[in-house]
């Protein structure tokens, strides 16, 4: 890891620069890191949920954390969307993309007002319940780190903040490749699984047989989200997704319902050309002295 450079003649600056080793919390370090860069929310308070690695990570890249933000938003389901039918139940997959959008909004403002360029490390929690729609994000905003004479060390200049669940370290790792995050993006599909002929249910009770009305919904399901999702990708910019995650169940209250719900980081080739970071083994593999010989047990 190597530190932000600093203009020619200028003395050292920073926690870390006095020569002692001591221990530090977060808070102390965000609160140091404020106080010893030009920017304009200087002596301001730092909230941050990252670990303290992550923040020297950021730091290293030219950010450095300034709050953490939050966003929650929760979408109705009008009654009787659950009763056992055919096809898609419309008003849950709309209930998902209103939430999931309106939290993303609400992260997104706030780290306008903070004046930051994105958002890293966001946390999503999804929760569906017969007349609503849940969807909760937390994660930490970053800046653009200063220098005494105002000047940023991080180049890569967003019209708008970038909201990523990207780790710091997944996010410093990505942006020396030239990749950068663009946005969250997510989408929902709920399917009725259709009945079982009488005959077929009562012939299957005693066996161990695979239920296909319930494979081919789940199919039916993820090819519908993974449309939208691609979709969402086009949209916001993106030429692709990092760390998706999946939720693929029925629905716990209407188990004729399946689910299948995807999110995840929207990347973007930024740099002029893709590079291979340099990374280094913290933990080495190949100890030069064998302490310890399992045969010698015998």
């Amino acid at each position: 890891m190597t530190e932000a450079p600093r203009s020619a003649g200028a003395p050292p600056t920073g926690p870390l620069t006095d020569g002692t080793h001591r221990e530090t919390d977060l808070g102390e370090l965000g609160r140091m890191l404020s106080e010893t860069h030009g920017a304009p929310h200087v002596g301001s308070g730092c909230t941050s949920s990252l670990s303290l690695d992550e923040v020297l990570l950021l730091h290293a890249a030219g950010l450095e954390p300034a709050a953490v933000v939050t966003g929650a938003a929760a979408a109705t389901i009008p009654p009787g969307s659950w009763t056992w039918s055919q096809g898609q139940v419309q008003a849950a997959d709309v209930a998902f993309a209103q939430a999931f959008g309106s939290a993303r909004d609400q992260l997104r403002t706030q780290a306008h007002q903070l004046g930051a360029i994105g958002v890293v490390a966001v946390d999503i929690e999804l929760q569906v319940a017969p007349h609503r729609y849940l969807v909760v994000m937390l994660g930490t905003a970053v800046r653009a780190a200063t220098d005494e004479h105002g000047a940023s060390h991080f180049g890569v200049r967003y019209p708008t903040p970038f909201l990523s669940d990207l780790s710091a370290r997944d996010f410093v790792v990505l942006s020396r490749s030239g990749w950068y995050p663009i946005d969250l993006v997510g989408s929902a599909s709920f399917v009725h699984a259709p009945r079982r002929g009488v005959g077929t249910a009562i012939g299957q009770a005693r066996q161990n047989v695979e239920l296909t009305n319930f494979t081919e919904t789940l199919y039916a399901a993820r090819e519908l989200a993974m449309e939208r999702i691609q979709q969402e990708i086009i949209r916001v910019g993106g030429t692709g997704l990092l760390d998706i995650h999946f939720v693929d169940d029925p629905v716990p209250f209407a188990g004729h319902v399946v689910r299948f719900v995807a999110y995840g980081t929207a990347v973007k080739l930024l740099a002029t050309s893709h590079t291979h970071p340099d990374l280094q083994m913290v933990v080495p593999l190949d100890d030069p002295v064998i302490s310890f010989d399992a045969a010698a047990l015998g």
